[in-house]
C-alpha cells in the first residue's frame, strides 16, 4: 500500500514511518522543513516539503504521491508551553487540524483516496461522565474552560470533517498526551 504521512517528522511520524515501511509499505512522508528531508530518506520514506497550510502545494503532493491512504500526523507544537494561554500555545495545531485537514481532504477527494486516518486528541477534552476509560464513541465537553475552547473547536472539527466527508472512509483517533524522554546517556551528571 502506499501511505502518504502528512506531518512525517514530527514525535509520532518518526516513529510511524519506520513501522509502515517494516510492514512492507510504500511511504512517502510531507515535512514543511527542507532540512528534514534526509531524515525522511534515511528512515526510507520518500520525502515531500511543502507547508500544510498552502492549498496548493499540498494538493500537488498528494498528486505526486498517488497514495492509496494518507495519514495525518499534522502538529505545531514548538513553543506551546504555556499552558495557562493554552489556545495560543496550540495555536498552530488548531490550524493544522482546521486549514490542514481542510486541503488534505480537497486532494483525498481530487486524487482519488478513499482513507484517511487523523491524529485527533484524549484527555481534557472528554465530558466528565461515565467511567475512567474512554473511547473515541465518547462524547467531548460541551463546556471546556475558556482557554481550551478554541482547541476543543479545532478537535471537533477535525473529527468531523474526517469522519463524514463523503466518498473517504476516514478514522480520527484520539491519542493520549506523552512526552519523549530524553535518553539517559545524554543528560548531564
Amino acid at each position: 500500500m502506499r501511505i502518504f504521512v502528512a506531518g512525517a517528522t514530527g514525535a509520532v511520524g518518526r516513529s510511524l514511518v519506520p513501522l509502515l515501511i517494516c510492514k512492507g509499505h510504500s511511504v512517502v512522508g510531507l515535512t514543511r522543513t527542507p532540512a528534514k528531508a534526509g531524515l525522511l530518506r534515511n528512515l526510507g520514506a520518500e520525502p515531500v516539503v511543502a507547508d500544510a497550510l498552502d492549498q496548493k502545494a499540498i494538493h500537488a503532493a498528494v498528486v505526486a504521491a498517488r497514495p492509496d491512504v494518507i495519514v495525518h500526523q499534522l502538529t505545531d507544537l514548538k513553543g506551546a508551553s504555556d499552558l495557562r494561554q493554552f489556545d495560543r500555545a496550540v495555536a498552530g495545531s488548531n490550524r493544522l487540524r482546521t486549514l490542514g485537514t481542510d486541503h488534505l481532504l480537497a486532494a483525498a477527494h481530487d486524487c482519488g483516496v478513499k482513507r484517511m486516518v487523523a491524529q485527533s486528541f484524549c484527555g481534557w477534552p472528554y465530558a466528565r461522565v461515565g467511567g475512567y476509560v474512554k473511547t473515541e464513541d465518547d462524547p467531548l465537553d460541551d463546556n471546556p474552560p475558556q482557554e481550551h475552547r478554541g482547541t476543543l473547536d479545532a478537535i471537533r472539527y477535525l473529527e468531523h470533517a474526517v469522519t463524514t466527508t463523503p466518498g473517504i472512509t476516514g478514522v480520527a483517533l484520539r491519542y493520549g498526551g506523552f512526552m519523549a524522554l530524553t535518553p539517559a546517556s545524554s543528560i548531564p551528571r
